[in-house]
């Protein structure tokens, strides 16, 4: 009797193989069946940040300044007045805005960085038109 060959005992090693349908269907889709993400996904254009997204971002605080506002002092006396606190607003808005846009222009970063880095800005003129503007009226 002659030794089994190499190939005959790795043969005996491995179980019967069965070439037949899988008794059960495979738990992933068939190839090229995959199903295509939701168009509600966004879809980045480009890897910087828009001037809008920031001007966005430096508006939360024109709304937080005005509901603090109003809460502290109440409703304006009249349209006029609700006007000029707006406009008041307005010039450190845009540049607060600005600021934000030139430190984040050539990366894309996410909304809340965006408006926490616009925070100060923001407090620093909004500082600095009051001032301007009191001291305009004397």
């Amino acid at each position: 009797m002659t030794p089994p060959t190499r190939e005959e005992t790795m043969n005996a090693e491995r179980p019967p193989h069965n070439f037949g349908p899988p008794p059960f269907p495979p738990p992933y889709p068939a190839p090229g069946q995959f199903p295509q993400p939701p168009a509600s996904y966004p879809k980045r254009t480009s890897g910087t940040t828009s001037f809008g997204r920031c001007l966005l971002a430096s508006l939360v605080w024109v709304g937080v300044t005005l509901v603090i506002s109003f809460a502290a002092l109440g409703p304006p006396s009249s349209g006029r007045a609700l006007g000029q606190v707006l406009g008041g607003m307005l010039i450190p808005l845009l540049l607060a805005a600005l600021t934000t846009w030139l430190f984040f222009r050539r990366k894309h970063t996410a909304f809340w960085i965006l408006a926490i880095t616009a925070l100060p800005a923001f407090v620093i003129l909004v500082f600095l038109v009051t001032a301007a503007r009191l001291a305009g009226q004397q």
